[in-house]
Protein backbone atom coordinates (compact mmCIF):
# COMPACT_ATOMS: atom_id res chain seq x y z
CA UNK A 1 0.00 0.00 0.00
CA UNK A 2 1.31 3.49 -0.80
CA UNK A 3 2.53 5.85 1.91
CA UNK A 4 -0.31 8.23 1.02
CA UNK A 5 -2.92 5.55 1.65
CA UNK A 6 -1.41 4.70 5.02
CA UNK A 7 -1.21 8.36 6.01
CA UNK A 8 -4.82 8.96 5.13
CA UNK A 9 -5.97 5.75 6.78
CA UNK A 10 -4.79 6.83 10.20
CA UNK A 11 -7.72 9.17 11.02
CA UNK A 12 -10.26 6.45 10.29
CA UNK A 13 -8.32 3.89 12.32
CA UNK A 14 -8.42 6.27 15.29
CA UNK A 15 -12.10 6.91 14.72
CA UNK A 16 -12.88 3.21 14.77
CA UNK A 17 -10.85 2.67 17.90
CA UNK A 18 -12.64 5.56 19.66
CA UNK A 19 -16.10 4.19 18.89
CA UNK A 20 -15.02 0.66 19.78
CA UNK A 21 -14.27 1.95 23.27
CA UNK A 22 -17.97 2.81 23.51
CA UNK A 23 -18.82 -0.89 23.25
CA UNK A 24 -19.69 -0.93 19.54
CA UNK A 25 -18.59 -3.52 16.98
CA UNK A 26 -16.92 -1.40 14.30
CA UNK A 27 -15.28 -3.91 12.01
CA UNK A 28 -15.84 -2.98 8.37
CA UNK A 29 -18.55 -5.47 7.38
CA UNK A 30 -20.10 -3.62 4.47
CA UNK A 31 -18.93 -1.31 1.67
CA UNK A 32 -21.15 0.96 -0.41
CA UNK A 33 -19.68 2.02 -3.75
CA UNK A 34 -20.47 4.90 -6.03
CA UNK A 35 -20.56 3.90 -9.71
CA UNK A 36 -19.28 6.56 -12.15
CA UNK A 37 -15.73 7.62 -11.36
CA UNK A 38 -15.44 4.81 -8.82
CA UNK A 39 -16.17 1.45 -10.45
CA UNK A 40 -16.32 2.74 -14.02
CA UNK A 41 -14.87 5.63 -16.04
CA UNK A 42 -16.19 7.70 -18.94
CA UNK A 43 -14.32 7.14 -22.21
CA UNK A 44 -15.23 10.13 -24.37
CA UNK A 45 -16.38 13.74 -24.33
CA UNK A 46 -19.35 14.15 -22.00
CA UNK A 47 -20.97 17.11 -23.79
CA UNK A 48 -20.55 15.46 -27.17
CA UNK A 49 -22.19 12.22 -26.01
CA UNK A 50 -25.07 14.09 -24.35
CA UNK A 51 -25.68 16.14 -27.49
CA UNK A 52 -25.56 13.04 -29.70
CA UNK A 53 -28.05 11.35 -27.42
CA UNK A 54 -30.44 14.29 -27.69
CA UNK A 55 -30.19 14.31 -31.49
CA UNK A 56 -30.73 10.52 -31.58
CA UNK A 57 -33.79 10.91 -29.36
CA UNK A 58 -35.35 13.48 -31.68
CA UNK A 59 -34.62 11.29 -34.70
CA UNK A 60 -36.25 8.36 -32.91
CA UNK A 61 -39.59 10.16 -32.90
CA UNK A 62 -39.22 10.84 -36.62
CA UNK A 63 -38.61 7.15 -37.28
CA UNK A 64 -41.79 6.43 -35.35
CA UNK A 65 -43.62 8.83 -37.72
CA UNK A 66 -44.36 11.33 -34.97
CA UNK A 67 -44.79 14.82 -36.40
CA UNK A 68 -42.72 17.14 -34.23
CA UNK A 69 -40.33 20.08 -34.58
CA UNK A 70 -37.03 18.32 -33.86
CA UNK A 71 -35.00 21.48 -33.27
CA UNK A 72 -37.59 22.75 -30.79
CA UNK A 73 -37.67 19.37 -29.06
CA UNK A 74 -33.87 19.26 -28.73
CA UNK A 75 -33.69 22.77 -27.25
CA UNK A 76 -36.60 22.17 -24.88
CA UNK A 77 -35.18 18.86 -23.69
CA UNK A 78 -31.74 20.32 -22.99
CA UNK A 79 -33.33 23.17 -21.05
CA UNK A 80 -35.50 20.77 -19.05
CA UNK A 81 -32.50 18.60 -18.21
CA UNK A 82 -30.53 21.62 -16.99
CA UNK A 83 -33.44 22.83 -14.87
CA UNK A 84 -33.95 19.36 -13.43
CA UNK A 85 -30.28 19.05 -12.51
CA UNK A 86 -30.31 22.41 -10.71
CA UNK A 87 -33.49 21.52 -8.83
CA UNK A 88 -32.14 18.11 -7.80
CA UNK A 89 -28.75 19.33 -6.64
CA UNK A 90 -30.28 22.14 -4.61
CA UNK A 91 -33.07 20.16 -3.00
CA UNK A 92 -31.63 16.65 -2.88
CA UNK A 93 -34.70 15.17 -4.58
CA UNK A 94 -34.00 13.51 -7.90
CA UNK A 95 -35.59 14.79 -11.10
CA UNK A 96 -35.59 11.84 -13.47
CA UNK A 97 -35.11 11.95 -17.22
CA UNK A 98 -38.65 10.96 -18.16
CA UNK A 99 -40.40 14.05 -16.72
CA UNK A 100 -37.84 16.24 -18.49
CA UNK A 101 -38.76 14.56 -21.75
CA UNK A 102 -42.47 14.97 -21.07
CA UNK A 103 -41.88 18.68 -20.45
CA UNK A 104 -39.94 19.00 -23.70
CA UNK A 105 -42.63 17.18 -25.67
CA UNK A 106 -45.30 19.50 -24.30
CA UNK A 107 -43.26 22.58 -25.15
CA UNK A 108 -42.66 21.23 -28.66
CA UNK A 109 -46.43 20.65 -28.99
CA UNK A 110 -45.97 16.97 -29.70
CA UNK A 111 -49.04 14.87 -30.53
CA UNK A 112 -50.45 12.51 -27.84
CA UNK A 113 -48.88 9.38 -29.34
CA UNK A 114 -45.39 10.76 -28.62
CA UNK A 115 -45.82 10.46 -24.85
CA UNK A 116 -46.38 6.72 -24.99
CA UNK A 117 -42.92 6.40 -26.56
CA UNK A 118 -41.08 8.17 -23.73
CA UNK A 119 -39.56 5.04 -22.06
CA UNK A 120 -38.04 3.89 -25.36
CA UNK A 121 -36.95 7.43 -26.25
CA UNK A 122 -35.16 7.75 -22.88
CA UNK A 123 -33.16 4.60 -23.62
CA UNK A 124 -32.23 5.97 -27.06
CA UNK A 125 -31.12 9.23 -25.46
CA UNK A 126 -28.81 7.47 -23.03
CA UNK A 127 -27.35 5.20 -25.75
CA UNK A 128 -24.16 7.18 -26.54
CA UNK A 129 -23.46 7.82 -22.85
CA UNK A 130 -24.09 4.21 -21.93
CA UNK A 131 -21.63 2.94 -24.54
CA UNK A 132 -18.90 5.29 -23.27
CA UNK A 133 -18.79 3.87 -19.72
CA UNK A 134 -16.01 1.34 -19.17
CA UNK A 135 -15.12 -0.64 -16.01
CA UNK A 136 -11.86 0.15 -14.27
CA UNK A 137 -9.46 -2.72 -14.99
CA UNK A 138 -9.31 -3.71 -11.31
CA UNK A 139 -13.04 -3.29 -10.55
CA UNK A 140 -14.18 -6.90 -10.77
CA UNK A 141 -11.10 -8.35 -9.12
CA UNK A 142 -11.41 -5.89 -6.23
CA UNK A 143 -15.09 -6.62 -5.69
CA UNK A 144 -14.41 -10.35 -5.77
CA UNK A 145 -11.59 -10.08 -3.25
CA UNK A 146 -13.63 -7.91 -0.87
CA UNK A 147 -16.53 -10.32 -1.09
CA UNK A 148 -14.18 -13.19 -0.26
CA UNK A 149 -13.03 -11.17 2.77
CA UNK A 150 -16.60 -11.32 4.05
CA UNK A 151 -17.77 -7.79 3.20
CA UNK A 152 -21.29 -7.00 2.06
CA UNK A 153 -21.07 -4.88 -1.10
CA UNK A 154 -23.67 -2.51 -2.51
CA UNK A 155 -24.02 0.50 -4.76
CA UNK A 156 -25.53 3.98 -4.50
CA UNK A 157 -25.53 6.14 -7.63
CA UNK A 158 -26.91 9.61 -8.22
CA UNK A 159 -28.51 9.14 -11.61
CA UNK A 160 -31.60 10.34 -13.46
CA UNK A 161 -32.55 6.94 -14.87
CA UNK A 162 -32.62 3.76 -12.81
CA UNK A 163 -32.82 1.48 -15.85
CA UNK A 164 -29.56 2.96 -17.16
CA UNK A 165 -27.74 2.12 -13.93
CA UNK A 166 -29.13 -1.42 -13.84
CA UNK A 167 -28.08 -2.00 -17.46
CA UNK A 168 -24.58 -0.67 -16.80
CA UNK A 169 -24.09 -2.88 -13.76
CA UNK A 170 -25.14 -5.86 -15.85
CA UNK A 171 -23.06 -4.96 -18.93
CA UNK A 172 -19.95 -4.26 -16.89
CA UNK A 173 -20.45 -7.64 -15.13
CA UNK A 174 -20.52 -6.14 -11.63
CA UNK A 175 -23.88 -7.60 -10.57
CA UNK A 176 -22.57 -10.80 -8.92
CA UNK A 177 -21.01 -8.84 -6.05
CA UNK A 178 -23.38 -5.88 -5.60
CA UNK A 179 -26.64 -6.04 -3.67
CA UNK A 180 -28.46 -3.77 -3.43
CA UNK A 181 -27.92 -1.58 -6.50
CA UNK A 182 -29.77 1.67 -5.83
CA UNK A 183 -30.06 4.74 -8.05
CA UNK A 184 -31.46 8.07 -6.90
CA UNK A 185 -33.85 7.94 -9.86
CA UNK A 186 -35.63 5.04 -8.20
CA UNK A 187 -35.24 6.17 -4.59
CA UNK A 188 -36.26 9.77 -5.23
CA UNK A 189 -33.45 11.17 -3.06
CA UNK A 190 -29.81 11.89 -3.80
CA UNK A 191 -26.53 11.68 -1.95
CA UNK A 192 -25.53 13.45 0.32
CA UNK A 193 -28.95 13.08 1.97
CA UNK A 194 -28.75 10.27 4.50
CA UNK A 195 -31.93 8.49 3.34
CA UNK A 196 -30.22 6.45 0.57
CA UNK A 197 -27.48 5.32 2.97
CA UNK A 198 -30.03 4.42 5.65
CA UNK A 199 -31.86 2.24 3.14
CA UNK A 200 -28.72 0.17 2.54
CA UNK A 201 -27.96 -0.06 6.25
CA UNK A 202 -31.52 -1.23 6.88
CA UNK A 203 -31.27 -3.83 4.11
CA UNK A 204 -28.05 -5.19 5.59
CA UNK A 205 -29.07 -4.70 9.23
CA UNK A 206 -25.67 -3.21 9.99
CA UNK A 207 -24.70 -0.15 12.06
CA UNK A 208 -23.35 2.86 10.19
CA UNK A 209 -19.94 2.60 11.85
CA UNK A 210 -19.36 -0.86 10.35
CA UNK A 211 -20.10 0.23 6.76
CA UNK A 212 -17.72 2.18 4.52
CA UNK A 213 -18.61 4.49 1.61
CA UNK A 214 -16.21 4.60 -1.35
CA UNK A 215 -16.66 7.28 -4.00
CA UNK A 216 -15.04 10.02 -6.06
CA UNK A 217 -17.02 13.05 -4.86
CA UNK A 218 -16.56 14.90 -1.59
CA UNK A 219 -19.92 16.71 -1.61
CA UNK A 220 -22.00 13.62 -2.42
CA UNK A 221 -20.20 10.43 -1.42
CA UNK A 222 -18.05 11.53 1.51
CA UNK A 223 -20.45 14.12 2.91
CA UNK A 224 -23.33 11.66 2.60
CA UNK A 225 -21.36 9.03 4.48
CA UNK A 226 -20.53 11.47 7.25
CA UNK A 227 -24.13 12.67 7.42
CA UNK A 228 -25.06 9.06 8.15
CA UNK A 229 -22.28 8.38 10.66
CA UNK A 230 -20.29 6.27 8.21
CA UNK A 231 -16.58 6.56 7.36
CA UNK A 232 -15.85 7.62 3.78
CA UNK A 233 -12.97 6.82 1.44
CA UNK A 234 -12.22 9.08 -1.51
CA UNK A 235 -10.91 7.45 -4.69
CA UNK A 236 -8.90 9.71 -6.98
CA UNK A 237 -8.45 7.57 -10.11
CA UNK A 238 -10.89 9.90 -11.92
CA UNK A 239 -11.63 12.45 -9.25
CA UNK A 240 -14.62 14.77 -9.64
CA UNK A 241 -13.78 18.38 -10.55
CA UNK A 242 -16.31 19.55 -7.96
CA UNK A 243 -13.96 18.37 -5.21
CA UNK A 244 -11.82 21.50 -5.56
CA UNK A 245 -14.61 23.52 -3.95
CA UNK A 246 -14.82 21.29 -0.88
CA UNK A 247 -11.29 20.20 0.03
CA UNK A 248 -11.09 22.43 3.09
CA UNK A 249 -14.52 21.56 4.47
CA UNK A 250 -15.18 17.88 3.64
CA UNK A 251 -12.33 15.64 4.73
CA UNK A 252 -12.37 11.95 3.77
CA UNK A 253 -11.34 9.40 6.36
CA UNK A 254 -8.92 7.91 3.83
CA UNK A 255 -7.84 8.47 0.23
CA UNK A 256 -6.89 5.80 -2.29
CA UNK A 257 -5.62 6.10 -5.83
CA UNK A 258 -7.12 2.93 -7.29
CA UNK A 259 -9.63 0.28 -6.30
CA UNK A 260 -6.77 -2.18 -5.80
CA UNK A 261 -5.68 -0.12 -2.79
CA UNK A 262 -8.95 -0.83 -0.98
CA UNK A 263 -8.60 -4.50 0.14
CA UNK A 264 -5.25 -3.96 1.91
CA UNK A 265 -6.67 -0.82 3.49
CA UNK A 266 -9.59 -2.83 4.89
CA UNK A 267 -7.14 -5.47 6.14
CA UNK A 268 -5.15 -2.76 7.93
CA UNK A 269 -8.25 -1.55 9.77
CA UNK A 270 -9.32 -4.99 10.99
Amino acid sequence: MSAEVWRQAAPLHCYLMDTRNQGLDNRIRGIIFDLGGTLMYFDGDWDEKAHQGTVNMAAFFRRKRVQIDEAMLVDAFKAARRAGWIQATRGGREVTCSPSMWTALREAEAPPEAFALVPEAVRVYFGPEEAAWKPYPDAKATLKRLSQQGCRLGLLSNATDDALIQRLVNRLELRPWLSPVFASANLGCRKPLREPFDLVLSRWNLPATSVLMVGDTLNADILGAHNTGMPGVLITADESLSNHEHRETIIPDATINTLSDLPPLIDAWR
